[in-house]
């Protein structure tokens, strides 16, 4: 019988979390451009829609159970491999082939709440939402005139769900605007380095819960140090489980 594993209980014990230990062959970053996906117009219109609303801001985005319908349905080439995967095994995360990018979760709403809150100005400021999934931190951040680059570790997350997100709260000329990245974040910053100079890394750096294995921390770290210009801001809203060893995460 056919069943969703995003539909799961959200709150997974450190033993789901946490799998034996295995090498690991993390994926190559790369940017991900609008233009190359095929039949985008037609892919949105076969998805239903929800929405989220912060105050006076709505933001759509397609539903991760008609995406992943769709995956099943017309994937025969093997570029949908991790989501595919991580939905036989029931599971919203697999590490090192699918880190939870089609699920919205929890965090990701008291991030939306909290820049919100803060009343934070983004017009023109140069955003980065690290590990995006459906892109909902980032697509409030462009609502505020922000610069986005979406970055999330599996590609299609990011052709799938992301840039349709992008594209139906604003427009397909609006989605070429912006940049779209995927793969592990050790390779994300080589990508980068090659390119950016200090005035063009980011003004803010967002991430919800995109952290649950420890073997991950030095890379985040590095994401900060590296991409973030001087004077910028972060805003790690981190997953339950390791909020205790926030320390060793800043200390490294």
């Amino acid at each position: 019988m056919f069943k969703f594993g995003f539909s799961a209980e959200e709150d997974k014990s450190e033993g789901e979390i946490f799998k034996e230990k295995q090498t690991i062959s993390w994926k190559e970053a790369r940017e991900v451009n609008p233009n190359e996906l095929e039949k985008l117009d037609q892919f949105i219109e076969d998805c239903s829609t929800n929405s989220i609303e912060v105050q006076n801001k709505v933001i759509s985005y397609i539903s991760n159970i008609d995406v992943v319908l769709k995956l099943i349905n017309d994937s025969n080439n093997g570029e949908c491999d991790g989501v595919l995967t991580a939905e036989e095994n029931h599971s919203d995360l697999l590490v090192g082939i699918y880190e939870g990018g089609l699920k919205i979760w929890e965090c990701t709403h008291d991030l939306l709440n909290f820049i919100e809150m803060e009343n934070l100005t983004l017009k023109d400021k140069k955003v980065l939402d690290l590990g995006c999934g459906a892109g909902i931190i980032g697509l409030l951040c462009i609502m505020k005139g922000a610069i986005c680059h979406f970055q999330d570790y599996n590609e299609e997350v990011i052709r799938h769900i992301t840039i349709p997100n992008v594209v139906i709260n604003n427009s397909i000329e609006s989605a070429e605007k912006f940049r779209y990245f995927s793969g592990d974040w050790s390779s994300y910053i080589n990508l980068f380095e090659k390119e950016i100079s200090e005035e063009d890394k980011f003004d803010y750096i967002f991430t919800s819960e995109t952290i649950y294995n420890p073997d991950n921390y030095m890379k985040l770290h590095n994401v900060f140090k590296s991409l973030l210009k001087t004077g910028g801001i972060m805003y790690p809203l981190l997953y339950k489980l390791i909020s205790r060893n926030l320390k060793s995460i800043f200390s490294l």
